[in-house]
């Protein structure tokens, strides 16, 4: 964000945060952090976590046993490198969740495949991120939040859940409708539905901003 307002020709505009999972995290992390930079902020299946289960959430990050517990064993695993990225998409709806994407969505992946960094060799690709780093962000999930934000926070926040998501049942919801009042709203799907459905959880995004007296022209 501050590389963003760094960019800016004119005067910085308030910025509209918004992020799924981890993503929702970090976004109200940023706006605690820089209020006076952030309009508004939505967060997507990101249920804060609170009370008795930070604790938990503390114990098990100091013992390990998050990594088993989270998506963070499986990032080390991660394939980082294909010699033929379209074929490798064209099997992604048989694996899991990703099964519900539908066949719209993958047409997305293999656009998607142009523009992850090349290699030397031909047309061969590796991701961009490293995954190490994508496992250390999984090792240090937040457990302050709900501390941080007993007392309210000083930007409007919106929240988008999915009805059957594993995630929002296992945290629970009390010090996440604390947060955002009315501004909550459930999803159809898992804790996947704004990959299962993209176009309906942005307009349920705009909408929520209009709710909360803000119009989005822009997210970042």
């Amino acid at each position: 964000m501050s590389r963003h307002r760094e960019q800016e020709r004119e005067a910085p505009r308030k910025a509209w945060l918004g992020g799924h999972s981890l993503g929702g995290y970090l976004s109200l992390l940023a706006a605690l952090k820089r209020p006076q930079w952030v309009k508004d902020v939505v967060m997507l299946d990101s249920p804060v976590i609170a009370g008795w289960k930070s604790g938990l959430l503390r114990f098990t990050q100091w013992t390990g046993l998050d990594e088993r517990l989270s998506p963070a064993a499986a990032t080390k695993k991660r394939r980082m490198h294909w010699t033929e990225p379209r074929r490798g998409v064209a099997a992604f709806p048989l694996e899991g969740g990703v099964r519900a994407l539908g066949r719209a969505h993958v047409v997305r992946l293999h656009r998607l495949c142009d523009s992850i960094e090349s290699s030397d060799a031909g047309d061969a690709r590796t991701l961009a991120f490293k995954r190490e780093v994508e496992y250390l962000i999984y090792r240090t999930l937040p457990r302050t939040l709900g501390a941080r934000t007993a007392h309210g926070v000083p930007v409007p926040v919106g929240f988008l859940a999915g009805t059957h998501s594993r995630e929002v049942r296992h945290v629970g919801l009390d010090m996440t409708w604390r947060i955002v009042g009315d501004h909550f709203e459930w999803m159809d799907g898992s804790h996947l539905f704004p990959m299962g459905r993209p176009i309906e959880t942005a307009h349920a995004e705009r909408a929520g901003g209009a709710a909360r007296g803000n119009v989005w022209n822009r997210m970042i």
